[in-house]
């Protein structure tokens, strides 16, 4: 009793402080204004939004494609927030925090449910959230779809744990009563199946990018819930296979028919045509540097920016560098496949949950985005932490090294911390952060649009129209009209805060 209750006091203590520091690093995105990228088709210029929730407004949330995309939840938390808040900005910048904070803790909780080594889950939880590639999803008022569809993506994994630890492994051993993993027998844990169901199908609403959440219930089931093991000591090693790919059959059905709506849905609003064509072997190697390009903002995050525009040509020496770096620590996975298969579940779980928006099927103007690393750079955490566990157990054995571990993991907390609150400054309204843009690549012509929309629309006339002239000049092709977010309509200046 002692034990548990201490256990819980502990969790309840990292989980506040989790929320604590999050708060802390965002505070200032209370004040914050909406952006001339993206938050105007999304909210502040859209006229199905900014009225509130209504009958309409749910079917258009799944019946449009509007802005290239379907995420009917996420429009449907847009309306939401019009309906309490209007257009206050900074109570939109708030929501979005909030269920980060919410996803930091369900990150400790998971992986703690998962794995039992509390302190590396806070660690894993620490590091996700609060590196400054987070600042994009939480910051922007129209990546509400990153938080939310996290929120559910957790919370789909949690229900699964749940299923797999109170129900049944994956052969019942009679038709009445399931053996669960401790020996134990009771009724099958199915309500946390169809929970972690309904979760996913949630998640997939909010964001799309979801679809190969069946690809990550394999790996859990890999490592750490080690139910393949645990299923092949009676069955052969096709029959365990097939017992949990079938099991996850509304998981792959529910993606492959969200996959194709979405296709269907960037074709019709323009996302997949507004991308320019590349060969295949382009794509390829553009999905190879990617990658790279990610491993380096995890490790190093710096000029972090909202838009890197994709180069017109491969760079021959990037895409050697990623083959090498790519498939180094692809090989490392393979052969310590047994002894360290936390390796292999990171591993595959950045890969995997990245290939979605990895470049091979090409839309948008963007070569990455620190969006898209939400999820996926938990992997990666995951390899970082467990990683320097075992290496700390091996080489600290000494009494009084016994502390390095924990300097070295809130030292690299508090300087996530810091530069993740240094980069939100750039979010405070357009003109900072395309300002910021234009310093990373001053030829970003989107950046020079977006600006002229926002002068345009606080009466700087003059400064709008050198800012259109730029974005003509980097790009003579521009076949919209001036200004990146030439997709909708100006309205008054007074309309929206600045």
């Amino acid at each position: 009793m002692i034990h548990f209750q201490t256990s819980r006091w502990r969790t309840w203590a990292v989980s506040l402080t989790l929320v604590a520091g999050t708060l802390a690093i965002y505070w200032p995105a209370r004040h914050y204004g909406f952006v001339d990228y993206d938050d105007n088709d999304y909210v502040f210029n859209n006229p199905t939004v900014r009225a509130g929730l209504s009958g309409w407004g749910l079917v258009w949330s799944f019946v449009d494609q509007h802005a290239g995309n379907w995420h009917p939840l996420t429009w449907l938390s847009h309306m939401l927030d019009c309906q309490l808040f209007g257009l206050q900005a900074g109570a939109h910048h708030m929501v979005n925090v909030l269920i980060h904070c919410a996803n930091a803790v369900l990150v400790l909780l998971v992986l703690n449910s998962l794995t039992g080594a509390f302190w590396r889950s806070a660690v894993v939880a620490g590091l996700f959230a609060w590196h400054p590639l987070r600042v994009e999803s939480v910051a922007w008022i129209s990546e509400r779809k990153d938080v939310l569809s996290g929120f559910f993506f957790l919370l789909t994994l949690w229900m699964y744990v749940l299923y797999v630890k109170k129900g049944i492994p994956p052969v019942a051993v009679t038709k009445d009563v399931a053996k669960r993993p401790d020996g134990s027998t009771g009724p099958p844990g199915k309500i946390f199946f169809n929970f972690s169901l309904l979760c996913f199908i949630l998640g997939l609403l909010a964001k799309p990018m979801l679809v190969t959440t069946p690809f990550i219930l394999l790996l859990l089931d890999f490592w750490p819930l080690d139910r393949c093991q645990a299923a092949g000591r009676d069955f052969s090693r096709t029959q365990t296979a097939k017992r949990l790919l079938s099991e996850k059959w509304p998981f792959f059905f529910l993606s492959a028919v969200v996959g194709v709506i979405t296709f269907l849905a960037q074709q019709a609003g323009g996302a997949t045509a507004a991308a320019p064509h590349r060969e295949i072997f382009s794509r390829v190697g553009d999905a190879l540097i990617g990658y790279l390009g990610y491993l380096g903002k995890i490790f190093w995050p710096q000029n972090l920016t909202v838009l890197y525009l994709r180069p017109d040509v491969v760079n021959l020496g990037w895409l050697f560098a990623a083959v090498v770096v790519l498939g180094g620590i692809s090989l490392l996975a393979v052969v310590n496949f047994r002894c360290r298969p936390w390796l292999v579940l990171g591993w595959l779980w950045f890969l995997g949950m990245l290939l979605p928006v990895c470049g091979l099927i090409s839309f948008g103007l963007q070569s990455i985005a620190d969006r898209y690393t939400y999820l996926p750079s938990i992997g990666i955490f995951i390899v970082c932490v467990w990683g320097a566990a075992e290496w700390a157990a091996r080489s600290l054995r000494k009494p009084e090294h016994q502390f390095l571990p924990v300097a070295a993991a809130a030292a690299v907390l508090c300087v996530n911390a810091g530069l993740s609150r240094h980069q939100l400054a750039y979010w405070e309204n357009t003109q900072t952060l395309m300002e910021h843009a234009l310093e990373i690549d001053p030829n970003n012509y989107i950046a020079h649009g977006d600006l002229g929309i926002y002068f345009s629309r606080i009466g700087r006339t003059q400064d709008a129209l050198r800012q259109y002239q730029k974005e003509r000049e980097l790009d003579p092709d521009l076949a919209h009209p001036p200004g990146s977010a030439g997709r909708t309509n100006l309205i008054q200046p007074a309309e929206v805060p600045r």
